[in-house]
């Protein structure tokens, strides 16, 4: 099994509303040795604003994001590519299921590639960052976690690498290709100093362990982001094959085992603590046997036999099972359906054979026969994107009516004052002006990047005003 190590910088936070903008990919052996590398930046699309905080973190200028070498389209085609080539492979970085996995998805859906192309051709996905927190629960003297300024264990990656040896200074730190090293680098260290472990966590990014682990019936221990708990699983949800409700079983059962599907909804998605857990079995939880990990459990939780006879109840009690998975598959049924098509890749049901061929064609098309592609797909989503990169990077290639309301559609995407859930060009000028008071007056550099990104939205706010 080879590996592909990547890390994103992005526009933004949100991946509905933001794309990558710097990519960097690794690909190296079972032995982790570098088979390959990529370095990707691209120009930001026309409908992106970036979060101004997002620049300021990675410290990107509006002069990199117009004078990229690759349009967005062009760069994720890249990362695609590579995911099909380099394949089968596991995928993996740190802190990426969360948020760059999301990311990229959400970006290949609205430029007519593959959204799951992590979890296509035989790869699987891993996250560095949860195996940093196995290690640290199961292992707390095989790697040294420092302590943050709230007092708090810091899990970021440059003071988890820092704190280790590994080499990744503080204004490497958010460009895309530091990271991935140091990434490869800390998962090289990570092999040598707790290789059962980490072997451990990487059988657990095939989705089937954690499935038949909560479905065998026994006792197990779930980690989350700093500790076990003792858990059992309970049922799969209905509606969503790689979800599992397993239920904590420090708290005694009496206080929810009689519960309607309604109390029990109500359980699930309580802040906080909670009886019962959804874990994402396609995820790479966490989850190993009692016997495993019950050496990193407080004394005071190392009570196996009660465990098991709570678990027994909870296996005995057919009501409860049928409640919860009741509960699961209601949970989001009264959710409506975003209008936003890029907001609808979990919710908007898959995409057809039909026209993940057709997407494949248009790509591989000129722009000038695109149109006549897009036209003929059944996904309405799918031609909006479509639309939407033609007047992006073919506007010469569309009609005059479709390239007419095309820019009219840009402008009240950039420039409307409505509530909308994107970022637009005067809220970020608000968001910079909120930034600014919060930043002290002898950090010269950030008041000199913002002032920068500020002429720079102003400059287009202007520009879009303008042309309306």
């Amino acid at each position: 099994m080879s590996y592909i190590v990547y890390d994103l910088e992005t526009s933004g936070l949100e991946p509905q509303w933001n794309v990558p903008l710097q990519a960097a990919l690794i690909h190296c052996d079972d032995n982790l040795m570098q088979l390959s590398e990529l370095s990707l930046r691209c120009r930001l699309p026309a409908h992106i604003v970036p979060a101004p905080a997002a620049l300021l973190t990675t410290g990107i200028g509006p002069a990199q994001l117009e004078l990229a070498p690759m349009s967005s389209t062009e760069m994720l085609n890249a990362i695609a590519k590579a995911l099909v080539a380099w394949a089968p492979s596991t995928v993996i970085g740190y802190n990426t299921l969360r948020f760059d996995e999301e990311m990229l998805r959400h970006a290949f859906f609205t430029h007519l590639l593959p959204p799951y192309a992590t979890q296509l051709g035989g790869h699987r996905r891993a996250d560095l960052l949860t195996i940093v927190r196995a290690v640290a629960m199961l292992e707390p003297s095989a790697i040294a976690v420092p302590t943050g300024t709230a007092g708090k264990q810091s899990f970021k990656l440059g003071d988890i690498c820092r704190a280790n040896g590994i080499a990744l200074a503080e204004d490497e730190a958010h460009d895309a290709l530091a990271d991935t090293r140091a990434t490869l680098a800390l998962f090289r260290h990570l092999r040598q100093v707790a290789p059962a472990t980490v072997a451990m966590m990487l059988s657990l990014a095939d989705k089937a362990i954690p499935n038949r682990l909560l479905a065998g019936g026994e006792v197990l221990l779930l980690g989350w982001a700093s500790k076990l708990t003792p858990v059992i699983g309970v049922a799969a949800n209905p509606t969503v094959a790689s979800s599992w409700a397993a239920v904590d079983l420090t708290v005694d059962p009496a206080s929810y085992l009689g519960g309607s599907p309604e109390e029990i909804a109500k359980l699930i998605s309580a802040q906080g603590p909670r009886p019962i857990r959804l874990v994402r079995t396609n995820s790479q939880p966490i989850l190993i046997a009692y016997e495993q990990g019950c050496h990193a459990l407080s004394p005071d939780q190392r009570d196996q036999p009660l465990y098991h006879e709570r678990a027994a109840r909870i296996r005995d009690h057919v009501g409860f099972r049928a409640n919860l998975a009741n509960a699961m598959a209601s949970r989001f049924a009264d959710r409506e359906l975003s209008p936003y098509p890029e907001a609808t890749l979990y919710r908007g049901g898959f995409l057809s054979t039909d026209d993940a061929r057709l997407s494949a064609r248009w790509h591989a098309s000129p722009w000038e026969d695109r149109p006549t592609i897009a036209a003929q797909f059944q996904d309405e989503r799918l031609k909006a994107f479509a639309n939407r990169l033609m007047l992006l990077e073919a506007p010469q290639d569309m009609a005059q009516a479709a390239l007419q309301k095309g820019q009219a559609w840009l402008r009240e995407r950039l420039t409307t004052e409505a509530e909308v859930p994107w970022l637009t060009l005067p809220g970020a000028l608000r968001q910079v002006s909120e930034l600014r008071a919060g930043i002290a007056d002898d950090e010269v550099g950030k008041h000199a990047h913002l002032d920068e990104i500020e002429r720079w939205l102003g400059q287009c706010n202007q520009y879009f005003e303008m042309a309306a």
